[in-house]
């Protein structure tokens, strides 16, 4: 073999090499660490797909999730999340995390009250995120089951358009379907059906930011007790 042959022999080998190391780098970084996800539909609005003053029904904004953070930590209530209602099924969901494991929560008046494990008074969940058709007017698919126990491990979820989400209040069913009541462990998410947490909405570059939780007062002085209400 010539010294030509042996060059271009050598730049092919080092750039399939290149290749490899970028592709396997590019699945590690979309596997475990982040990963792009289009936003679809209303259910997220105004946090999300509120493109030129309107809701977005369909495909819209643009986001990053860090699919990392969750190997070191739990999500924590507000944090908007990316995940499988159930790992058999190919549809991802984007909602807020509104109970944690332990927690009960219960919808009333329109309001989300929360009960922390081994307390007895339920505090109202301070939710400003939420637009003027949404504050403080959260409904129930269900007269009958506003109450929702969260098990170890998983997570109660909403919609901030409440008005247009489907989720934790009807098992992620769609609204045609009443079968929640009979498969309410359908309500929660489990931690592992979570993929990531929502990080940086990068399109359209009019609304590019990165997406923060909201800072609660559940935990500390405001509350409101079921009785009262």
């Amino acid at each position: 073999m010539d010294q030509k042959a042996k060059k271009v022999l050598l730049w092919i080998l080092d750039l399939s090499i290149n290749v490899g190391v970028i592709l396997i780098l590019v699945f590690v970084i979309q596997k475990w660490l982040i990963a792009p996800f289009d936003v679809s539909g209303a259910s997220m609005c105004d946090t999300l797909n509120y493109i030129n003053d309107e809701c977005e029904s369909g495909y819209g904004e643009k986001i990053i999730i860090n699919e990392a953070g969750y190997i070191f930590s739990e999500p924590e209530r507000g944090e908007i999340v990316v995940f499988k209602a159930d790992m058999e099924e190919d549809k991802y969901y984007i909602k807020r995390v509104i109970g944690l494991p332990g927690e009960t929560v219960e919808i009333k008046n329109g309001k989300i009250y929360i009960t922390k494990p081994g307390e007895e008074e339920a505090k109202k969940l301070n939710e400003e995120y939420l637009n003027g058709d949404n504050f403080d007017n959260t409904k129930v698919f269900f007269s009958n089951f506003s109450v929702f126990s969260v098990p170890e491990d998983h997570y109660f979820l909403l919609g901030d358009n409440r008005k247009a989400s489907t989720d934790s209040r009807s098992c992620f069913l769609s609204s045609i379907k009443l079968d929640c009541k009979d498969t309410p462990e359908r309500a929660y998410i489990h931690k592992d059906n979570i993929r990531g947490k929502a990080w940086i909405a990068w399109w359209p570059l009019s609304k590019l930011r990165i997406i923060h939780g909201p800072d609660y007062l559940l935990d500390q002085e405001i509350s409101e007790s079921l009785a009262e209400k």
